[in-house]
C-alpha cells in the first residue's frame, strides 16, 4: 500500500498498481482458497486507502482527475470481485436439480475468463 508521506500522485499511481495486483489474484487464485491468500485482508486495505485518497484529493487543486483515477481503480478491483462472486454464486454440482422444478442446469461457465479477456489491460 502507499506510503502516506508520498505526493498524493505518487500514492495513486501505487493504488493504480495495487489494484492491478489485486485484481489479477481475485481473477487468477481458485475460489475456495482466496481467503487463505489474505486475499480479503488486501481487499479491506485497498478500500481504506482508496478511500483516505479519495478523500484527501477531492480537496484539491486537479482532484477532480485524481478522484478519477482512484475510482477507475477500485472498479477494476470491483468487477474481479463480482465476477468472482457470480461464478461461485452460480457453481452447481452437475446432475442435481438446481431449480424445483428438477430440471438441472448446464456447468456453469467460469467469468473470470470473460472479465479478463474483455480488453482491461493490466499494467
Amino acid at each position: 500500500m502507499p506510503r502516506t508521506s508520498d505526493p498524493p500522485t505518487a500514492r495513486i499511481a501505487a493504488l493504480e498498481r495495487d489494484a492491478d495486483a489485486l485484481r489479477r489474484a481475485f481473477l487468477t487464485t481458485p475460489v475456495f482458497v482466496l481467503d487463505e491468500h489474505g486475499l480479503h485482508a488486501r481487499f479491506e486495505d485497498f478500500g481504506r486507502t482508496a478511500l483516505a485518497l479519495f478523500r484527501e484529493t477531492a480537496r484539491s487543486a486537479g482532484g477532480e482527475q485524481a478522484a478519477r483515477r482512484i475510482e477507475a481503480a477500485y472498479h477494476r478491483v470491483h468487477e474481479a470481485l463480482q465476477a468472482v462472486a457470480t461464478l461461485a454464486l452460480s457453481d452447481t454440482e452437475p446432475g442435481f436439480p438446481a431449480h424445483g422444478n428438477g430440471t438441472a442446469e448446464p456447468p456453469p461457465q467460469d467469468v473470470r475468463q470473460s472479465v479478463i479477456r474483455r480488453g482491461t489491460q493490466f499494467s
